[in-house]
């Protein structure tokens, strides 16, 4: 015969009421057992916590504005930033240089008890929380057995994490500084080259002010067309009055000729006047004299746009400040964190329940249960 009889809720319950004084007895010694075990083999940890942020400094404010409009030079120039990246923080504060300063400071490789230093650092990593928050700092927690050396670690990771700070900083600015330094004195030969050659040219040329000059030549060519004009008028009205034999219409055409003869002086280039060039080449000599022009000034700009550039560096490079403005100093903490041995009790004491009215269950179902079977084995397990 089959056993077609399904459990109910009564089947769990009936068990614990027949045998309440036992299952009260197993929360109490679970109780009493749990959380002293907990409190002699756990050992108590304590959390300490500090909160940091980048540090403005008031005295490169205004080095710091007049550097704002160079902030997209491929250059990366300390101070331009409003705010750190706390990604970098994080890199320090995990990385294996920074933990091993911790574990040699605080001793911690005896007080961990690994065979290496491995071990040691995966253990202190795990023991340190650092992240940034929503609100836009940085904090950092680290947990130990002792709340004083918990406080005296966080605050040394600060230490450690501004120092370095500071010391990528010059690292960076120094960088900085020898690039910008090479490119200072590169650019002060090109504009002494450029120069001599704007100064040789003028000299060649007598192009002074190209604009200027070339307006003032326009100028004077047409006022001597216009006198050349006249004086052939002129000439023609003479000759028809006194005759090609009278003096008059020969001084006349004589001025004509002076006339004729500076302007294609003046069109040929063998005019040597400083106040009127020669229209053969005027426009190739002041395309010429623009061009040297062009790259003196060329220098000139990049040199102003340089030099701030420059003394930015030479000044990040020598200032040894604090870059971390700490908001909240880790202190010693007056509670553990760790382990919550109320919790602990009441979890391990459910589960030692759990199992104990698991067995009773089965062994409900195996002594009141009418499958053949089960009374075979019955009857084999506990015949006498």
């Amino acid at each position: 015969m089959t056993e077609n009889r399904n459990f109910d809720i009564l089947d769990y319950i009936l068990p614990v009421v027949r045998r309440k004084k036992l299952f009260i007895s197993i929360t109490v010694v679970s109780l009493i057992l749990s959380y002293i075990s907990i409190y002699f083999f756990i050992s108590e940890q304590f959390s300490s916590r500090s909160l940091i942020m980048i540090s403005e400094s008031d005295q490169t404010a205004g080095l710091s504005s007049l550097m704002k409009s160079f902030s997209s030079l491929p250059v990366s120039i300390p101070g331009l930033k409003s705010s750190a990246n706390t990604d970098i923080f994080t890199t320090i504060i995990y990385s294996r240089t920074n933990l091993e300063k911790i574990i040699n400071k605080f001793g911690l490789y005896e007080e961990y008890g690994f065979d290496n230093m491995d071990e040691t650092i995966k253990e202190l990593a795990s023991n340190i929380n650092a992240d940034e928050t929503k609100e836009g700092a940085y904090e950092i927690n680290i947990t130990n057995h002792s709340p004083e050396k918990a406080a005296d670690m966080v605050n040394y990771i600060v230490e450690l994490l501004n120092k370095t700070m500071i010391e990528l900083n010059i690292s960076k600015s120094k960088d900085n500084r020898l690039f910008l330094e090479k490119r200072y004195d590169d650019i002060k030969n090109k504009i002494k080259l450029a120069e001599d050659s704007l100064v040789f040219y003028q000299q060649k040329s007598g192009i002074l002010y190209a604009e200027d000059q070339a307006k003032s030549s326009m100028e004077a060519y047409a006022k001597l067309e216009a006198e050349l004009a006249s004086k052939q008028i002129e000439c023609s009205i003479l000759q028809k009055l006194y005759g090609d034999s009278s003096p008059i219409f020969e001084n006349a055409k004589i001025s004509v000729k002076e006339y004729e003869e500076k302007l294609r002086s003046i069109k040929s280039g063998k005019n040597k006047s400083d106040v009127i060039l020669s229209l053969k080449n005027l426009p190739q000599n002041a395309m010429n004299y623009l061009r040297h022009y062009r790259d003196v000034e060329i220098y000139n700009k990049m040199l102003t746009f340089i030099i701030p550039l420059y003394e930015q560096s030479r000044f990040e490079e020598q200032k040894n400040i604090p870059v971390l403005k700490i908001i909240d100093k880790g202190i010693p903490a007056r509670k553990k964190s760790f382990p919550p041995r109320t919790l602990f009790s009441i979890l391990f004491t459910v589960i030692v329940l759990s199992v104990t009215m698991g067995v009773l269950i089965f062994k409900e179902r195996i002594v009141h249960s009418t499958n053949p079977k089960i009374i075979l084995l019955r009857t084999i397990i506990f015949k006498k």
